[in-house]
């Protein structure tokens, strides 16, 4: 058994060491036909380039003409490498515009989607590509591979949690029901949730609805991707720990090295089926993220498992807590397990932390890449939502154990002190009541034990949010790969000062703001404005943009279609009057 571990353990680091450099989420890098081309001849397919090997169904791309009609065939395929995407057109395409809407899954296990448009035998139009909607998927099967992403988050959490609590830190609660049914929850919760990852794969990353779960093909597609061997890894592993959990429990301590491989690869196949799992730093922040989700497991199940302790010994759930025929409680047989017990979490859950923070650091400079991003995208976003959470969770946890420091061990000391009945030497480092008031009154201690145990609930049910905030993050687009600086320049035409700002600078609907100046400073009112796009470089435009008048010397253009990355000249045309009229050019990059 030591051995298949270590097997396993070889065949995670394998998985990681052959992860090839990508970027987290598919991009669109090229197409062919060029986006906004106008071609003289109809062309016979559609090959799309992404940045990463994606995986395709039969309705990756659809090719819609100018009547609203489904032209392509239906044939996707790969092309020459994973990264490119092939489909067949009809032989008898008309003159007009076409609409390309692609929809395929990336390296990292999510879907990405987008469309573009190309004219044959007439200047395409621009606004036909906004009036064809890309393939969404289903809101039903967004939202369960969220709340089974979040399953997969919590279990493993309690699972490798309250296993290192119970085997480092109470070994005596594996004696105890409670204990050990929260260990076994955690398993169960962690083996369902791969389960559900499995069969919500397919669906959610082809688009189609509930229905799909109850088909072979959506299943057959994700069992055959790194994602579905790194979840059935993940189930092999769970499977696997049943014998060892059994052994542990009833007391063995010889598996305790076989279930420590089998918590690497439950973590090592969590952190690789997502954004680490892709990157030329691959390897690196995989291997990374593998210890930051130990670090989570040993913090949050930590605080799970400790609920039960504290709970345990408030005088609940033992036969043992009853009082004595003298009518006083028997408090002192566990005043020596809680005094070693939460000193060592106290230890453990401050390394816990410190893992956290210096591994999630890195793991936000890789998926964020720099500040503006932090604001300016959705998964900063929610980053700083999980960080201020984290923050909040951090915050209450050193409150506790400050009331810890101030409150509960004057509590621990008395209670040992109750049964020897020595208490001398012990009040004067008390603070609070002293030992002798709290040994002559029981239900001071109880009152101090569930008052430490309420804010430990508070911190779990803090921890429980940001798994939560988690699960939607590890779902959204990286903000180094969503992110684009805006763009902003200064020219002149002829005698005015004319300021261009565009954003986004990504492929597809951008704004652009003109504002023009006289040699003053003033604002100059122009009489009428236009506006042309092109790329020379793959020969596309010039497009034509409609500029609207929103204040004097302010024009807007809403909308603008750039369906292609690279770098752009704007024409602009401004008319200040009857008789003058001036013309400037710039450029700018679009990814």
């Amino acid at each position: 058994m030591r051995r298949l571990g270590f097997l396993l353990v070889a065949v995670v680091a394998a998985l990681i060491a052959t992860a090839g450099p990508a970027s987290a989420h598919a991009v669109l890098d090229r197409s062919d036909p060029v986006a906004g081309a106008t071609l003289t001849v109809p062309p016979s397919q559609v090959t799309l380039a992404f940045s990463e090997s994606v995986t395709t169904d039969a309705r990756s791309i659809t090719v819609i003409s100018p009547t609203g009609q489904r032209v392509d065939a239906g044939d996707v395929r790969h092309g020459q490498t994973g990264s490119q995407v092939v489909a067949g057109l009809s032989a008898d395409l008309g003159r007009g515009t076409y609409v390309v809407s692609w929809h395929v899954i990336s390296a990292d296990s999510h879907p990405v989607s987008g469309s573009f448009f190309f004219g044959v035998g007439v200047a395409p139009d621009a606004s036909a590509a906004a009036s064809v909607s890309t393939r969404s998927g289903s809101a039903a099967v967004s939202v369960l591979a969220g709340v089974v992403r979040f399953g997969a988050f919590a279990g493993l959490s309690v699972l490798l949690g309250a296993g290192f609590f119970l085997l480092a830190l109470w070994p005596a609660g594996l004696r105890q029901l409670g204990p050990r049914r929260l260990l076994w929850a955690g398993w169960g919760v962690t083996l369902a949730a791969a389960v559900g990852l499995l069969l919500v794969q397919g669906p959610y990353g082809a688009g189609q609805g509930l229905s799909a779960l109850a088909r072979w093909a959506p299943l057959s597609t994700t069992l055959h991707t790194r994602f579905g061997h790194l979840v059935l890894l993940r189930i092999l592993a769970l499977l696997l720990a049943i014998p060892l959990l059994h052994a542990i429990v009833a007391g063995g301590r010889r598996a305790v090295a076989e279930l420590c491989g089998l918590a690497l690869v439950i973590a090592g196949t969590q952190a690789a089926s997502g954004h680490a799992g892709v990157g030329g730093d691959a390897w690196l922040a995989t291997a990374i993220l593998t210890v930051h989700v130990l670090g989570v497991a040993v913090w949050m199940g930590g605080l799970a498992t400790l609920v039960l302790f504290l709970r345990a010994r408030s005088g609940r759930g033992r036969a043992d807590d009853r009082p004595s025929r003298s009518g006083a409680r028997v408090p002192a047989a566990r005043a020596a397990e809680l005094a070693g017990v939460l000193p060592r979490w106290s230890r453990t859950a401050m390394a816990a932390v410190a893992v956290v923070i210096l591994t999630g650091s890195y793991q936000s400079w890789r998926e964020v890449g720099g500040l503006p991003a932090l604001t300016a995208t959705a998964y900063g976003r929610l980053l700083l939502l999980k960080v201020w959470f984290v923050a909040l969770a951090l915050g209450v946890g050193w409150l506790a154990h400050r009331w810890v420091v101030r409150n509960y061990r004057p509590v621990v000391a008395a209670l040992a002190a109750s049964r020897s009945d020595t208490t001398a030497g012990l009040t004067a480092h008390s603070v609070g009541p002293s030992s002798t008031d709290i040994a002559a009154r029981p239900e001071v201690a109880e009152r101090a034990v569930a008052g430490l145990r309420r804010g430990v609930m508070f911190e779990a049910g803090l921890a429980t949010v940001v798994l939560a905030v988690t699960a939607v993050l590890v779902n959204s687009v990286p903000a180094r790969t969503s992110y684009v600086p805006p763009f902003a320049d200064t020219v002149f035409a002829g005698p005015l000062t004319v300021q261009v700002d565009i954003a986004p600078t990504r492929h597809g609907p951008q704004t652009l703001h003109i504002y023009t100046f006289d040699p003053a400073g003033k604002v100059a009112p122009l009489a009428d404005a236009s506006a042309q796009l092109s790329l020379p470089d793959a020969g596309v435009g010039p497009l034509s943009v409609p500029l609207v008048q929103v204040a004097p010397g302010h024009a807007i253009a809403q909308g603008m279609q750039v369906p292609l990355a690279g770098t752009w000249q704007l024409r602009l045309t401004l008319r200040v009057n009857d008789f003058d009229q001036y013309v400037t050019t710039l450029f700018y990059q679009v990814r």
